[in-house]
């Protein structure tokens, strides 16, 4: 074979590499994150992301659980009465629409979504906050979490269920 074969196989390998894990990478949404809709049900979900998802054993632990998805660590989503209601992230690696993610600073963040931010104190530290930003039909949202000026942690769903600061509570 002879070198320009050899190139052209290299960059072929290269660009499928590429794509394939492209592919896996998660943006999350407002409305969702990858294949994974808002509203869905566990079954759906299953469905769209290849996933095992079940409710909890306990009756009284089905209003609210999270579940997380294989092969995508610090991310979680939470199920409210049995649909698909908030994806939770707590670390780097998967970034919004806007490209915003954990580790960027605040005053970024501030930047890049401009005076739809709503800033209001950090219920746990007097050193951060809370970045809410609504959707625009203000059915969801993204809220994002600061301590001494870094996002540690965010969340995107439904308004109502990105308003619980610890989870299902």
């Amino acid at each position: 074979m002879n070198l320009i074969g050899v190139t052209a196989r290299f960059v072929l390998c290269a660009c499928l590499a590429a794509v394939s894990q492209g592919g896996d990478r998660w943006v999350v949404r407002e409305g969702g994150v990858g294949a994974a809709t808002i509203g869905m049900s566990l079954a759906q979900l299953n469905t769209a992301l290849h996933q095992k998802f079940s409710a909890p054993a306990e009756k009284d632990e089905e209003r609210c659980f999270y579940v997380s998805p294989w092969g995508h660590d610090h991310v979680a989503f939470m199920i409210v009465d049995g649909k698909f209601a908030r994806i939770d992230v707590d670390a780097p690696g998967v970034p919004t629409t806007s490209g915003i993610q954990v580790g960027d600073s605040e005053a970024h963040a501030r930047e890049v979504y401009g005076s739809r931010v709503k800033v209001t104190p950090h219920a746990y530290t007097d050193s951060g906050h809370y970045l809410t930003v609504r959707s625009a039909d203000g059915r969801f949202g993204i809220r994002f979490e600061t301590n001494n000026g870094k996002i540690t942690a965010f969340y995107a769903g439904r308004y109502a269920a990105i308003q619980y600061i610890e989870g299902c509570e």
